[in-house]
């Protein structure tokens, strides 16, 4: 049976990320560096949260998932741009109570990719179905 995940932008997946990059950006301003290396340490460490950001919270790049069909083991994945991905769940996608690790290999890509998706990503019902399947599909 084929059914279609609509992603949606995830507040916890923000706060997530914030939470990981801004301790990061204390630790290197409390270094004793040199102040253009603080600086430009500082500023990769910004653009890493606003790439981050952009692709996986607001879903806004090319490449971001915008939705997927599950089937089985079986993944067909539509991007923003509107390309559709073709892949095999693999078995390092991870299933917990508040999010959903989905990691896949895709046609034509050496390497597995993975999404993030947290529970606010879903609707409750959708959310809980997406996880059951995943369980038992492994």
């Amino acid at each position: 049976m084929l059914k279609l995940f609509v992603i949606k932008p995830s507040r916890m997946f923000a706060l997530l990320l914030l939470a990981v990059h801004l301790p990061v950006m204390i630790s290197v301003c409390l270094t004793p560096l040199v102040f253009w290396a603080r600086l430009c340490l500082s500023l990769l460490i910004l653009l890493s949260l606003f790439h981050h950001l952009y692709r996986y919270v607001l879903l806004r790049a090319r490449h971001s998932w915008r939705s997927f069909s599950l089937n089985q083991r079986q993944l067909v994945i539509g991007t923003r741009g509107g390309e559709t991905l073709n892949g095999d769940v693999t078995h390092r996608t991870v299933v917990t109570a508040l999010c959903v690790v989905l990691c896949a290999r895709l046609d034509g890509y050496k390497l597995p990719v993975c999404q993030v998706i947290f529970r606010d990503a879903l609707p409750d019902d959708v959310f809980r179905e997406l996880r059951v399947r995943l369980r038992f599909s492994q």
